[in-house]
């Protein structure tokens, strides 16, 4: 019955082990789903969209129907008569009873013809509000872009602290060995101070190595909208890209860019919007016709009934406003011109943007493979180095040597595999697939 409670004891301890450490190990999918949530400026992005699309539904409302209503009693001094001594009577008869009048109106106008400035002004909110989602996209994939590099920097710092860990760890082994040899008189004293001081150096790498950590951490935390100092712990596993940037050519990857880029469609809808904004301005200068239909009551006693419907169409032209229209209208177009222009501009430097990234994964994971072997050949050295030390046919030098080339070689191969990962990250955000 113990050995039974035991291994059940035993069991659950291993299970919540495992599951403390997925809970606290944060992945970089979770991350971005965090800092997407807390970010200032992707929120500010959505209160944009959201401004958008009121903006559009404000001018499709152009289109319906105006409906008013007023009321209203009107106190006279002197309350005015009919007066009919023109037509040679004398008498005068008094317009209203009292000296007062009481009017109530409501009425319904509805848009027949207004010269496209309807259905301009809903064409230019419905480009404003393709530009704004463009735009929110663009933040979004930038925002995930600056974060996995904030996390790839926590991770390449925890790997350079194992490497300083590492060195310490040799040099304090060779520290030992070399004081041995020299108590048994098989060395000179001097290979123990040179052993000693580097031994030093690596130490405070070390605390370099340690100081860069936090840092590295308090940034990823500040990217998080987190406080600063709260602990990391991260998932070593970064979440897979768009398999097809791997296997597609540097050509057909500028065009899926050029496809691709939220920027780029911003920047169209944007043009667009301020050429239907222009065309909204110039149909203002064209006749605009309405119907117009209504209810009015008029309290007067000598009218033979105070209730009166009525319906009738009109016409509105602004026939003359100095130019302004025109002018404005002008503006706006230009306007246009320089967001197309610049679209333009943006359109090269996004495919430089792709060919420099893409070239930079190559490079990267060429380097990856030569450190690689690079790294397996210092460690062989090191080995060798040290038993001909031992034996009394190498130098502490070449022992010393040796060490900084595991480091170096272990630093390099590290650095080339985080820059690799966070070269693919960049290469999709340069095609718009992050």
């Amino acid at each position: 019955m113990n050995q039974i409670l035991t291994r059940y004891l035993l069991t659950l301890a291993l299970i919540l082990l495992v599951f403390s450490k997925g809970v606290l190990a944060e992945d970089l999918n979770a991350a971005w789903r965090v800092a997407l949530g807390s970010d200032q400026s992707i929120q500010a992005t959505l209160s944009r969209v959201a401004s958008a699309k009121a903006e559009l539904e404000a001018a499709k409302a152009a289109r319906l129907p105006d409906v008013s209503a007023s009321a209203g009693i009107t106190q006279f001094d002197d309350a005015p008569a009919f007066d009919f001594s023109g037509a040679g009577v004398t008498a005068i008869l008094p317009l209203f009873d009292g000296e007062s009048m009481q009017m109530a109106d409501a009425r319904i106008t509805l848009p027949l013809y207004t010269g496209g400035m309807v259905l301009h002004g809903i064409d230019a909110a419905e480009a404003m509000l393709e530009a704004q989602q463009f735009q929110s996209g663009a933040s979004t994939q930038q925002i995930k872009l600056a974060v996995a590099e904030q996390y790839i920097n926590v991770l390449r710092a925890k790997s350079a602290l194992a490497v300083a860990d590492s060195n310490v760890k040799s040099l304090s082994a060779h520290v030992r060995d070399v004081d041995n040899m020299f108590k048994s008189g098989a060395v000179a004293r001097n290979d123990y101070l040179a052993a000693a001081v580097s031994l030093a150096d690596s130490e405070q790498r070390r605390l370099q190595a340690r100081n860069h950590l936090d840092f590295a951490s308090a940034a990823y935390n500040r990217a998080l909208g987190r406080d600063l100092g709260t602990p990391v712990s991260l998932d070593e596993y970064l979440p897979d890209i768009d398999p097809i940037l791997d296997l597609t050519s540097l050509e057909a990857l500028t065009e899926i860019a050029l496809r691709s880029r939220a920027e780029l469609g911003g920047l169209d809808s944007a043009a667009e919007a301020l050429r239907y904004q222009a065309d909204y301005t110039r149909a203002q200068t064209r006749p605009h016709l309405a119907v117009t239909g209504g209810y009015m009551a008029l309290q007067n006693e000598f009218l033979n009934r105070d209730e009166f419907w009525m319906v009738g169409v009109g016409v509105q032209w602004n026939v003359f406003d100095g130019g302004q229209a025109r002018k404005k209208a002008s503006a706006l177009s230009f306007k246009s011109n320089a967001v197309r222009q610049e679209r333009n501009n943006l359109r090269s430097h996004i495919e430089l943007q792709v060919r420099q990234a893409w070239l930079r994964l190559n490079e990267t994971r060429e380097r990856k493979r030569f450190t690689a072997r690079a790294v397996e050949q210092a460690d062989e050295n090191l080995r060798v180095v040290r038993d001909r030390y031992r034996n009394g046919e190498g130098t502490n030098t070449e022992v010393l040597d040796a060490e900084r080339l595991r480091s170096l070689s272990r630093s390099n191969h590290d650095n080339a595999d985080f820059d690799a990962k966070l070269a693919l990250y960049e290469l999709a955000r340069g095609v718009g697939r992050l």
